[in-house]
């Protein structure tokens, strides 16, 4: 088509009906905040300082950094909706994509936004866009006012940066009336979301010292999704894709009883819980976009929520990985999808072995089949759990029985198998995993020991070394949660 010759019309949008669109794109108030940081970030600024005042329907939440700050054409052109195409070649820094971040996400909160600015060795401007006066107007018309001139000295004693303010909060108050103790707690509760949201979203910027973020006046903590420092975490192989734009760092948390400190497994549940944070971690910029997805590869399940896997992304993959305005969503392309569900599966399978163990440190020797008391069968597309009628325990006890003493062994223990209660095993460790019991915690030495001893004698007499039979009780429940008694077995 020659549009040279075509003939058109023009069909801007409303100014009024556009930008109260724009407040339903899905924020909250912890991702709006956290995108206003973004440019922030990506304006050099390493001082963020985060002030949201309760004052009923009058409440405000300002934004101040310390940043390079814009002259009155840069901010003009930063308040424009839609101000940078999407497919512009940005800093490898530039945590923005769309160019709508700063508008999109203060609309979604409130109905009047001022954003002052001061460059090195510039003045003080300012902007606001007001919705009330663009409903009323029908124009796309910037007012060059400030409500709050304080701001103006606040930012005029700087050397440079930023204030992003927010006044007419109607999607956060609603009806919430000062005076009401239980309405400002409610605000209370807001603040909080928003600091771990913070805390975790930028966690990498907080850690290496890079970013500091203040909220009415406590410094903020980074949350490690990783528990790196922790000394019973593990890290799997790195991978890389596409020539190393795309780095892969899978762990393994530690089951809560090997934690270093009882506080942290609270902590490291994070805001959704520990089943809610298992899976991919996707960083862009190390900026934080998934907190723990499969990306629609596997199902979130109970055993497999000690698996966290790093994912860093550059921002030219924006496109590829589908970020979407909020930089809340992400998902890997096709052609990665095979290496996201082999990394994943891997991490998923060592998650599991560590579930299992439940924090014991368990003694296995890998070149020999481990035996354990309790197996899981497949029938009909059913899971059933059976006792291991080849454990060297049970084996023995069904080979020493007779007769109708058998036939009667045999029917209790499928007693047993059949009335299993795994649901309410299964919802006992998701609500207070810490509650539930390791298996022979509580078990004496001198009451296994026997049992070891006899077993140890029986391999023996039937002619395998002392080696094997010690190998082989390393890999059989239950005695391979007493290493130490195996150690101390005889050598003859």
């Amino acid at each position: 088509m020659n549009f040279d010759t075509t003939p058109f019309e023009e069909a801007g949008p409303r100014a009024d009906a556009m930008l109260e669109t724009l407040r339903s794109i899905g924020y909250t108030l912890d991702t709006a905040v956290a995108d206003i940081i973004d440019n922030s970030i990506a304006a050099g600024a390493t001082d963020v300082q985060l002030e949201i005042v309760w004052q009923g329907q009058q409440s405000t939440l300002t934004i101040s950094d310390n940043g390079r700050g814009m002259d009155a054409e840069a901010l003009r052109e930063a308040m424009r909706p839609g101000s940078r195409h999407p497919g512009q070649v940005r800093h490898k820094d530039d945590l923005g994509r769309f160019g709508l971040g700063l508008k999109t996400a203060s609309f979604s909160q409130c109905r009047r936004f001022t954003v002052l600015s001061k460059p090195k060795g510039g003045e003080v401007t300012f902007r606001c866009w007001d919705l009330d006066y663009v409903n009323e107007s029908k124009a796309w018309n910037l007012l060059c006012h400030v409500s709050d001139e304080t701001l103006i000295e606040q930012l005029d004693a700087q050397p440079q940066g930023t204030i992003v303010f927010w006044e007419k909060m109607d999607r956060l108050i609603g009806n919430l009336q000062l005076g009401n103790q239980k309405h400002e707690a409610i605000f209370g509760q807001y603040v909080k979301l928003v600091e771990h949201h913070l805390s975790m979203v930028f966690h990498r910027y907080l850690e290496d010292g890079s970013l500091t973020v203040y909220v009415n006046g406590e410094k903020l903590s980074p949350w490690d999704p990783f528990l790196t420092a922790e000394p019973f975490t593990q890290r799997l192989i790195d991978e890389t894709l596409l020539g190393g734009q795309v780095v892969i760092r899978p762990y393994i948390l530690p089951h809560h009883r090997r934690l270093s400190h009882p506080d942290l497994f609270e902590e490291a549940g994070g805001l959704r819980g520990w089943g809610a944070h298992q899976g991919f971690y996707i960083y862009r910029n190390r900026r934080l976009l998934v907190a723990g997805d499969w990306l629609g590869m596997f199902r979130r399940e109970e055993h497999c929520k000690l698996a966290r896997i790093m994912v860093d992304l550059p921002n030219t993959l924006d496109d590829a990985w589908q970020i979407d305005i909020r930089k809340a969503q992400s998902f890997p392309p096709t052609t990665m999808q095979s290496d996201f569900r082999r990394i994943g599966t891997l991490a998923r399978t060592r998650a599991v072995e560590v579930y299992r163990a439940r924090g014991r440190k368990l003694k296995h020797t890998h070149s020999i089949g481990f035996t354990p008391v309790w197996q899981e069968n497949v029938r009909l597309g059913q899971r059933h759990y059976t006792i291991n009628r080849q454990h060297p325990l049970v084996k023995d006890l069904l080979e020493k029985s007779k007769g109708q003493t058998s036939a009667l062994l045999h029917a209790v223990l499928r007693m047993f198998e059949e009335t299993i209660p795994v649901p309410l095993i299964v919802l006992s460790e998701a609500e207070k995993p810490r509650e539930q019991a390791v298996p022979y915690e509580n078990v004496g030495d001198e009451e296994v020991l026997p049992l070891l001893q006899d077993l140890f004698r029986d391999f023996r007499a039937a002619g395998r070394s002392a080696t094997d039979v010690r190998q082989m009780l390393q890999n059989m429940e239950p005695f391979n949660y007493f290493p130490h008694l195996i150690d101390k077995l005889p050598d003859a």
